[in-house]
């Protein structure tokens, strides 16, 4: 789980790196170093649920619809 984390701040700095904001490192990524990054926080937790949770697609299911139920009220 706590690689989940690691996978964000990867993505926290792919993001920095894409907007120049570091002055010491400049354009240190590009916007695809970010999607990149953001697809590994997404496997990690997918890889993650599946290990926690007898039934991941069940639970992912059942969580996507309490969002998009509140999405659309």
């Amino acid at each position: 789980m706590l690689k989940i984390q690691e996978e964000a701040g990867e993505v926290a700095e792919a993001i920095h790196g894409a907007m120049g904001s570091n002055p010491r490192k400049g354009a240190s990524h590009t916007w695809a170093d970010v999607e990149t990054e953001l697809c590994d926080v997404i496997l990690t937790s997918t890889v993650s649920l599946a290990i926690l949770s007898p039934d991941p697609e069940k639970i992912f299911e059942r969580h996507l619809q309490r969002v998009a139920d509140r999405s659309l009220n």
